[in-house]
């Protein structure tokens, strides 16, 4: 046990702009330095400019509730934003730090540095002006923002991609940085809860947006060019014909996708393998390939291709997008294989189950957001949407199919 001495007469003085840039210890680490100056005493100086404490905010207080003697050091630093600058690099060296946080402490130092360095270039400038002397105190040259997060990085030894994530959050929420610093949130929550944000925004806006010509039209897709404005859709999913004399009509949606799909929306579309490569090759006229998905079809939902001996136990879903394709899409993950225990041929001869399409409508879009199936058939799609919240706008040619799959819809919307 360290023997009690008086604590000395010039106090450090807490200054809560200061003590906020330093991350609060755990209940288990506070415990364990409080046990460690009782044992060893307060070996390390604290650290103070101008008389205000930088380092040892724990110690000083736990000093003082036991009345543990304490030495101080005194460092000479120009001023308050050079003193806030050796906080945070002092900071981001300590050990008990997440990985999240010292990349939040980081992104702070870049930005410090950065409105340092501002600072300085315009001092410079009035200094030139009336030709005085100026004295630089930081010992590195003016840099942008990219210059001074990959300096930053390469310096502390964290990753310029993790700097990047915490600036795009600190954008929309400047506050979310020093939540992450002090272990408030991780980044990856932090990242999540922001995205959940921008959805519930994006679902606000689309439930309060009226969809012109929202419905099941009678009729050639064509129609679509008019009924729909430009970069107004957000998934074109639909089971066009299969035969060879029904090839142009993926061109023809290749064309119509294209111009009415939003920017990174996609258009999947349900087809034969017989033509696979036609098909492949016409919507690749106007749209970018993205990636092949698939139903497997269970048990005994397998067809049989009598052309080429073979027993078809899988469906694919081509996956295109509006050019030029993105680099990432923003939706979440999906699966590019799904199960499928039966089809449903209830309301059309070639209709599919609805949840082959109801998995992607959901996992591609938001509520409220548009669906668009230029082929409506039994009406499989438009029920899934009107189910789950999403607007449908869709076309079928034969009369009867149309009106048929618009009474589908009509009595599932009168049973709930």
């Amino acid at each position: 046990m360290v023997k009690r001495k008086p604590a000395l007469k010039l106090v450090p003085k807490v200054d809560e702009e200061f003590a906020a840039l330093i991350a609060p210890l755990s209940s288990e680490e506070y415990q364990q330095l409080d046990a460690n100056l009782l044992a060893e005493g307060c070996r390390d100086a604290l650290v103070v400019w101008r008389g205000l404490l930088l380092d040892g905010h724990n110690r000083l207080e736990i000093c003082n509730r036991h009345g543990l003697a304490y030495e101080t050091t005194e460092i000479d630093l120009p001023d308050r934003e050079s003193a806030k600058l050796w906080i945070e690099l002092n900071q981001v060296g300590r050990r008990n730090l997440t990985t999240d946080q010292r990349t939040a402490v980081a992104y702070r130092i870049m930005q410090r540095r950065v409105a340092v360095s501002k600072k300085q270039r315009a001092a410079k400038a009035g200094s030139a002006r009336f030709g005085g002397n100026l004295v630089v105190h930081v010992g590195h040259q003016a840099e942008t923002t990219p210059r001074q997060r990959e300096r930053t990085a390469r310096e502390l030894q964290i990753s310029t991609r993790k700097i990047r994530e915490i600036a795009a959050l600190a954008k929309t929420d400047p506050e979310i940085v020093n939540k992450i610093a002090n272990a408030d949130i991780s980044l990856r929550d932090a990242k999540e809860a922001m995205l959940e944000r921008v959805r519930q925004r994006n679902i606000t806006a689309a439930l309060k947006t009226h969809v012109r010509g929202e419905g099941i039209h009678t009729g050639h897709m064509r129609q679509l060019f008019q009924l729909l404005d430009d970069d107004s859709v957000d998934l074109f999913i639909t089971d066009p014909p299969w035969q060879r004399d029904a090839l142009p009509l993926y061109s023809d949606l290749g064309k119509l996708a294209q111009q009415k799909l939003k920017n990174g929306g996609f258009c999947l579309v349900l087809c034969g393998q017989l033509y696979f490569n036609e098909v492949i090759a016409s919507l690749s006229e106007s749209l970018d390939w993205y990636w092949l998905c698939g139903v497997r079809l269970l048990g005994g939902a397998h067809g049989r291709v009598c052309q080429r001996n073979i027993a078809n136990k899988l469906k694919p879903i081509l996956m295109f997008t509006k050019r030029p394709a993105p680099k990432q899409a923003q939706n979440q993950w999906i699966a590019d294989l799904v199960d499928r225990p039966k089809a449903d041929k209830v309301h059309h001869k070639h209709g599919q189950a609805a949840g082959d399409s109801q998995y992607f409508v959901e996992q591609l879009t938001l509520p409220g957001q548009l669906v668009v199936d230029p082929f409506v058939g039994g009406g499989t799609v438009a029920e899934i949407c009107k189910r789950i919240g999403r607007r449908f706008i869709g076309t079928e040619l034969n009369p009867g199919i149309a009106a048929a799959a618009r009474a589908r819809v009509a009595a599932m919307r009168r049973s709930r």
